[in-house]
């Protein structure tokens, strides 16, 4: 699905420029990274612990495919 729309004027994604898929030597907040801006998601670690602003989280993967299935 290439056709998308935004307050009601629609618009292709094909037309866009796309990130390169080429490794990039760059550094974020002191973290050195050696990456291509446009790659696939890492799988999912359910063994680490998440924080975001004191607040620690889960990932709740499982519990939300239990939700899906239920109805």
């Amino acid at each position: 699905m290439t056709k998308l729309q935004y307050r009601g004027v629609a618009y292709d994604t094909a037309n866009h420029e796309q990130l390169s898929t080429e490794p990039v030597d760059h550094v974020y907040r002191g973290q050195h990274f050696d990456a291509a801006p446009r790659h696939e998601a890492a799988p999912v670690n359910t063994d680490v612990e998440l924080q975001y602003r004191g607040q620690h989280y889960h990932h709740q993967q499982a519990e939300a495919g239990r939700q899906v299935n239920q109805g």
